[in-house]
């Protein structure tokens, strides 16, 4: 694939990815987000998956307003778990992705949880406790989207790539 066809690729699917999390915003925790990072990360590679990674956790930041760099290092953390997972551990099922990606679903709020308690100085405790169901919507949103969709835009993707 040449360079430049490759890099309108990966803007197109950064541009998805951030396009679609901020259309599901008034869902709480109801995302694609996922999904689409175990698609990219099976279909692309790692690298290419950071690539992305990287561009929509800067238009995340700077759309909705925080650029901090606290909050901005603990996305690309929480996110960039998945493609280097998906890079050691050889998972090619559907279902075995979607069982990962409720594990990914819940480590993201975790490790997003950090940031809050440094910059807000809110009780960890207190926190997670709060954020427990909106882990589990993350998580189940997670888990369907995966099982239901991963096997036919794996298709897509082979097609047109």
């Amino acid at each position: 694939m040449n360079k430049t066809k490759e890099i309108v690729i990966l803007a197109l699917l950064a541009a998805l990815l951030f396009v679609q999390e901020q259309a599901l915003t008034f869902l709480p925790n109801i995302q694609l987000t996922v999904f689409l990072l175990i698609v990219y990360a099976k279909m692309l590679g790692y690298k290419k998956t950071l690539v992305i990674i990287f561009v929509h956790v800067l238009l995340d930041n700077l759309i909705m307003g925080s650029m901090n760099p606290v909050f901005m290092t603990f996305m690309m953390i929480g996110w960039s778990i998945v493609p280097i997972v998906l890079h050691i551990v050889k998972v090619e099922t559907s279902m075995g992705l979607a069982l990962l990606s409720i594990v990914f679903a819940f480590v993201y709020s975790w490790v997003y949880i950090i940031p809050n308690v440094l910059v807000y100085e809110m009780d960890f405790m207190a926190y997670l406790m709060a954020d427990i169901p909106f882990e589990v919507l993350l998580a189940m949103s997670s888990f369907i989207t995966t099982l239901w969709l991963y096997e036919p835009c794996k298709k897509v993707f082979i097609k047109y790539l």
